[in-house]
């Protein structure tokens, strides 16, 4: 029996057709392959069997798997160099200067100064003691009553201390001079008047009175104009406080029975002057500087 072959018709796409042994047989026409480019053709080398069927039903044609969407991540820009100063230009290195074939030893002693401090109050205290000790032998051997002199043992030390200053024998031995000896002459005129309670409005006559007394002597020997300025602010200032509290302790509320007489009846008056010429003074300066 014959086979029979019949062509597509026009306009219908063609549909494999099995032989009489089962194998399917592609009929393509040359109508369909005019204008087509060879690549939707069957490759002539290749046998039928791999030859792809021109047309397939809607039933048959395989799913083709969609292909799966991968989000990319844009790409990276790097943020643009920051725009830098221009770098000055390195400074020549400097050679290093050898060293000295000889290298003193530093010092093991303290300095100079220091060593000089300490000779200096070695020398104020030993002055100092000796002219006590033969201040204590006058007393022993002449009789003198000591009992009542006994702050003399505060203002002789003192002005020990003050001599010392002056001749340059100790380093800052004015300063503990000069409150030594303000404290002797403050307790021998307790002493002999018997005012105790004076020690109210006496103290700032110590500090700071003494301590600018001893800065004022300083600047004296050393003609040192700030230090002579200091000193006197410190004792105009220990004054001021000495005569407040000598008028709220002394003519105010009268702790001593001692009679001040004009010194007491001069104080409030010379008190409000003096205040008044300090705040004039300080209101011209001001005005002056501005």
């Amino acid at each position: 029996m014959s086979k029979r072959k019949r062509s597509p018709k026009e306009g219908t796409p063609s549909t494999p057709a099995e032989d009489s042994e089962g194998e399917p047989t592609v009929h393509v026409t040359s109508d369909m392959l005019a204008g087509s480019p060879d690549i939707f053709a069957p490759g002539k080398a290749k046998p039928a069997e791999e030859a792809v069927p021109a047309a397939m039903s809607a039933d048959e044609a395989p799913a083709e798997p969609e292909a799966p969407v991968v989000e990319t991540a844009p790409p990276f820009e790097e943020p643009p160099p920051a725009p830098t100063a221009e770098e000055p230009p390195a400074a020549p290195m400097a050679t290093p200067t050898p060293a000295p074939a000889y290298q003193p030893r530093p010092p093991a002693f303290a300095p100079a100064a220091a060593a000089g401090s300490r000779a200096g109050t070695s020398v104020a205290l030993g002055v100092v003691l000796v002219v006590l000790g033969a201040f204590a032998l006058i007393v022993q051997f002449t009789g003198f009553d000591a009992g009542g002199s006994w702050p003399l043992f505060v203002v002789i030390p003192g002005l020990t201390l003050l001599v010392i200053g002056f001749i340059s024998l100790g380093t800052g031995a004015l300063i503990p001079g000069a409150i030594l000896t303000v404290i002797g002459l403050i307790l021998a005129y307790m002493n002999t008047t018997q005012d105790w309670p004076a020690w109210a409005f006496a103290w700032p006559l110590v500090a700071p009175g003494g301590v600018g007394l001893g800065i004022f002597l300083q600047g004296l020997r050393k003609h040192d104009s700030h230090l002579l300025r200091q000193g006197r602010v410190l004792m105009f200032v220990a004054a001021l406080i000495f005569m407040i509290g000598f008028v709220i302790f002394g003519t105010i509320f009268k702790i001593s029975e001692v009679d001040y007489g004009w010194f007491g009846r001069a104080a409030l008056p010379t008190l409000l002057i003096v205040v008044g010429i300090v705040l004039l003074v300080r209101s011209i300066q001001r005005s002056r500087s501005a």
